[in-house]
């Protein structure tokens, strides 16, 4: 190549005609631009036929027509001359493509062009000139990349929180039962189709845990939909509500549900919270009726000693109702469970505990030593004190079901 120095006088004449070249050159760089971009994008090459042809490359050849004016007037950097950018980032993220492809392409852009300048016959003898160029073309590039990401990110931050905005307002509608309008509006883009069943699955912080972190819910929030996929159950709309989590959930078609080991799982995972499931219903208006049956289930916990981290059902809920509403209820306390609190008071021990563990592991002792960290035998031990306390055989069906309904009613 031969080096010529050039006089700052001659250096806008020594432009002007790389700019009439390139010029001259703009449509064959426009279908480079786009072959490039089918090339070395693959997000791009995932986009529907007739894409890059009658999008990309067209923006691509006006963004490059665009960097020729500038050079010849001395580039100025006029915001008006960006709007085109901001709007073609918008479309980006409309179509699906991810930021990092979009300013991929403007990264192969400015290589392409550069490419360009350097074939150039009036680079061959003035370098020089080519090189002033050269810092103008990437001088564009860094601001059209700014700009195009600073429009694509707000654009997405505005759509995360009007999707935000919208699950939240249809949960509402969802739980008062009474928007018609606005359920119809909202969910088919939760794929809640109205013939469909659905139950509820409500967290509400326990009493006794200290003042959530920021941000508790919301991980919370993350690790339910996390843990649940793949599983027997799929979450259509989860949210944070106030100081609780409601989610609105389905059985996976053709998979056999066991509801509550889910539930108890992520009761297990999430011991600071208080886990209640709601009875499946019809339709979208039986998630309101879902959700009260969630609330229910939520109070029983609340109304039990229990602290182990554990779901509790609407059917825990109606048992605990169904032996309230007895006029029998302070009886059954007295008889099956009254000296049994007695002894674990006077003696330290844990058989109310050990009785409770026995029962909600379904009967079995290896299953209720596991849960108190002792051995079966101790297990079966315990049991036998029972027995010699109450005059019910824990093992016997007849005097569990005594057991369990005592368990319900408050000491």
């Amino acid at each position: 190549m031969v080096s010529q120095s050039v006089d700052p006088d001659d250096l806008v004449a020594v432009t002007d005609d790389l700019v009439a070249y390139l010029r001259s050159r703009s449509e064959d760089i426009g279908r480079l631009l786009a072959q490039r971009y089918r090339e070395e994008i693959v997000e791009y090459r995932s986009l529907p036929e007739g894409f890059i042809d009658q999008d990309v490359a067209p923006t691509a050849r006006r963004n490059f027509e665009e960097v020729l004016s500038g050079l010849s007037s001395g580039y100025p950097e006029r915001e008006t001359h960006l709007d085109e950018f901001r709007d073609s980032a918008i479309r980006r993220f409309q179509q699906g493509v991810p930021i990092q492809a979009l300013l991929h392409a403007y990264r192969l852009w400015g290589h392409t062009v550069w490419e360009e300048v350097q074939r150039a016959p009036q680079t061959r003898t003035n370098p020089e000139a080519a090189l002033v160029i050269a810092g103008r073309i990437m001088k564009h590039v860094d601001l059209v990349s700014t700009t195009v990401a600073q429009a694509y990110l707000q654009k997405a931050s505005g759509f995360i929180h009007d999707r935000e905005v919208v699950r939240r307002d249809l949960i509402e509608a969802l739980i008062a039962g009474n928007a018609p309008e606005r359920v119809a509006s909202h969910a088919p883009a939760f794929k809640l189709n109205d013939d469909n069943k659905f139950f509820v699955m409500l967290l509400r912080p326990r009493p006794q845990t200290p003042g959530l972190e920021p941000g508790a819910l919301r991980a919370a929030l993350e690790l339910i939909e996390k843990q649940v996929k793949g599983t027997s159950i799929a979450v259509l709309l989860a949210v944070v509500r106030g100081e609780e989590i409601v989610a609105v959930c389905h059985s996976v078609q053709g998979m056999t549900v066991d509801l509550r080991q889910h539930a108890n799982t992520l009761a297990t995972l999430l011991s600071g919270f208080l886990v209640g499931v709601g009875r499946t219903h019809d339709g979208l208006a039986g998630i309101a009726r879902s959700y009260v049956d969630a609330q229910d289930a939520i109070l029983s916990a609340l109304s039990v000693s229990d602290e182990r981290a554990r779901a509790y059902m609407f059917a825990d809920a109606l048992v605990e109702h169904v032996v309230r509403a007895s006029t029998y209820r302070d009886d059954l306390h007295r008889e099956a469970l009254a000296p049994l609190r007695a002894y674990d008071e006077r003696h330290r021990t844990e058989l109310v505990s050990t009785l409770r563990s026995y029962i909600d592991g379904g009967f079995n002792l290896a299953q209720a030593a596991a849960d108190l960290k002792v051995q079966p035998n101790t297990v079966k031990y315990r049991l036998q004190r029972i027995q010699g306390l109450t005059g019910y055989n824990p093992l016997n069906p007849r005097d569990v079901l005594l057991f369990a309904l005592a368990l319900k009613v408050r000491a």
